[in-house]
């Protein structure tokens, strides 16, 4: 059966941030709960073909993320002659990371804390990174000395995401829509999805308590 192959390479920035003394760091584990994959017509997506839809993990860190997703949506069945614009990705809210941040002297490190939910940053430390669940917080402002919502020092918002063209998070899931480089029609011939992926800006953190967050996917679609 022929498969859509996704060549992937990511860069990651979830969330807008306004702490002052802040800084990004490398992921050398990234697991993403992918949920669901669409094909828009338009860039609201109101039309739309799934071409994949079941959980399945995949550490867009590892240099086999390519192989690992290109078995997971089949293009049977795409309309021919259809444009399509935009992708649509559904994925779970929760991650499973491993990284660090320096800023100045200060290193921080995933370390395996659980304190990383709705409501709260990962206060994190400065110890080895070892693997850690994240959660896609709440757009919301946090403080920095716990990564407590409430704060007024960390700003997380959704509204004007870099990469995507829109971010909405909805119970566990986010949904993310990103314009294709250039608009593809269907032909006779099934498809190659290529999306880009680096993970080197994956994390960000604060430098007193080590408060650490994810960061936006930079994430460039190109269908051939």
């Amino acid at each position: 059966m022929k498969k859509i192959f996704l060549i992937l390479a990511l860069t990651i920035l979830f969330f807008n941030k306004s702490y002052a003394a802040s800084g990004e760091g490398k992921a050398t584990e990234y697991i993403v709960t992918m949920e669901k994959v669409e094909l828009c017509e338009d860039s609201a997506c109101a039309t739309s073909t799934t071409v994949g839809e079941s959980k399945m993990n995949v550490d867009i860190a590892s240099v086999t993320a390519g192989a690992d997703i290109g078995s997971y949506a089949p293009t049977t069945g795409l309309p021919l002659g259809t444009t399509f614009s935009h992708l649509r990705v559904t994925i779970s809210r929760t991650f499973t990371v491993t990284g660090t941040v320096k800023i100045s002297s200060t290193t921080c490190a995933t370390d395996g804390g659980t304190d990383n939910i709705a409501t709260n940053l990962l206060d994190a430390g400065t110890g080895t990174a070892t693997s850690t669940t994240m959660y896609l917080v709440n757009a919301a402002t946090y403080d920095a000395s716990d990564g407590s919502t409430g704060g007024s020092d960390i700003t997380m918002a959704y509204s004007s995401p870099t990469y995507a063209t829109t971010m909405t998070v909805s119970g566990e899931s986010m949904v993310m829509i990103y314009k294709l480089t250039t608009p593809y029609t269907v032909g006779i011939k099934s498809p190659t999805i290529k999306v880009v992926f680096n993970t080197d800006t994956a994390l960000g953190a604060t430098d007193d308590a080590c408060v650490m967050w994810l960061q936006e996917p930079y994430c460039s679609i190109t269908i051939q």
